[in-house]
């Protein structure tokens, strides 16, 4: 049986062999270093150049290690470890800059939904001609699963509560590790966790993955690291504006009749088509390239909005073409091109791109052998699950030439 060592920047080595080896040396699997674990935040932290490949290695990783601390079987052990592995396999370029657009259009596909097909072997979301044989691969070690549960774990859904909460709940190997490396790679020393006491606290009972009372202070602060990296990384606000931008470029694209096929490409890819089709897309490619980034103009946090304020933007959250319409708007106010004035969302408890923030919680075993919820036995945790994620709701960034009108004509504009 053939091996290999891959040193990794967080985990040290790991050793791959068997099924792993071969599921990491597919098509598939290699693309993946292509595309940036952070999408456009190396714009704004120089270091956060590392890629789903390394990520989805480390998830897998930490799946294996947490088999063994819970006292897994083989078989559920390969099960997470293979869904691990996998959980990010249909991921589009910069992950998840472009969220919104699978939502609007390409509405039979977001990343878990695309992830699912490449394990059931429905598309081949790469150009090699190897690529397609992940469910062979995973048939043929004759393990007792198949393609159908690997796919349906990676959505958080298995014969066993506790192995869907292994990989998508309030606890899991996913974020443990995108927690640790995000941290690493940012220099960002908020995401740091105590990941080996959170490995030894985690339990099943009774059917579902529970925490040792003993490591309630292991999760808070796991809680904490997640709630700052939020804030402090992930909706940094001139993250924000780069996404949005692009996001723009690669929408006004598809509304002409490109790139409908964007969520096959790799990041460099996306870059050089957009290029290629000159006008809006490139002027925003070349920005990007170059880090001349539009300037926040309005940066309104939930408390400054009225209900029906709130109503209004909600309602331009969830509906693309509204919120096209008020770019124009808001455009045509201040003397800008379209495209020029962009118009971006923090709201938390509807963010596309992360539903763990409002998932299942984990449930504490305490010593008297009573469960509890999280929120029941520790204060913190409730408080940080009511938090805001980040300071700002509202985001409105143009060119500076524009910043000053906008700031002064933006609620008019929007809610008039």
């Amino acid at each position: 049986m053939g091996e290999k060592i891959i040193h990794d920047g967080v985990h040290g080595s790991m050793k791959l062999t068997g099924i792993i080896l071969d599921l990491v040396k597919t098509p598939e699997f290699q693309r993946l270093r292509n595309i940036r674990q952070l999408g456009l935040a190396y714009l704004v932290y120089p270091g956060a150049n590392h890629s789903r490949f390394e990520h989805s290695l480390g998830a897998w990783h930490l799946a294996k290690r947490l088999s063994q601390e819970v006292g897994l079987d083989e078989t559920e052990s390969m099960l997470l470890q293979i869904g691990a592995l996998l959980h990010d396999i249909g991921h589009g370029p910069f992950s998840h800059t472009f969220e919104s657009i699978y939502k609007h259009y390409v509405k039979e596909h977001d990343h878990m939904r695309l992830g699912q097909d490449i394990i059931l072997g429905r598309i081949n979301i790469t150009e090699s001609e190897n690529g397609g044989k992940i469910p062979e691969i995973i048939e043929s070690y004759g393990y007792d699963f198949g393609p159908e549960d690997v796919a349906k774990l990676i959505l958080g859904q298995s014969r066993e509560k506790y192995l869907g909460q292994m990989l998508h709940g309030d606890v899991d190997v996913d974020q443990i590790d995108y927690l640790v490396r995000d941290a690493h790679y940012t220099g960002v020393a908020h995401g740091i966790i105590d990941l080996e006491r959170l490995l030894k606290v985690l339990k099943i009972h009774d059917g579902e993955l529970v925490v040792d009372e003993k490591g309630i202070e292991a999760v808070e602060g796991m809680m904490v690291a997640r709630s700052l990296m939020y804030s402090r990384v992930y909706f940094h606000h001139t993250v924000k504006i780069a996404e949005g931008m692009l996001t723009r470029a690669l929408e006004f694209a598809m509304e002409e009749g490109y790139l409908w096929d964007f969520w096959k490409m790799t990041d460099c890819r996306v870059l050089v088509e957009l290029e290629d089709l000159e006008g809006l897309p490139a002027e925003i490619v070349r920005r990007v390239k170059y880090r001349e980034l539009y300037k926040a103009a309005v940066l309104a946090s939930a408390d400054e909005l009225s209900p029906e304020e709130k109503k209004e933007l909600l309602a331009a959250y969830r509906n693309v073409k509204r919120r096209q319409e008020i770019e124009r708007n808001l455009a045509d106010a201040v003397g800008a091109r379209e495209g020029e004035v962009i118009l971006e969302f923090s709201i938390a408890d509807l963010m596309l791109s992360e539903p763990r923030l409002k998932a299942t919680e984990i449930n504490v075993l305490l010593s008297n052998g009573d469960v509890q919820p999280l929120t029941k036995v520790t204060p913190l945790a409730n408080a940080l699950k009511r938090r805001q994620t980040p300071r700002w709701a509202v985001l409105i960034a143009s060119p500076p030439e524009y910043v000053k009108k906008l700031r002064e004509k933006w609620k008019k504009i929007i809610f008039s």
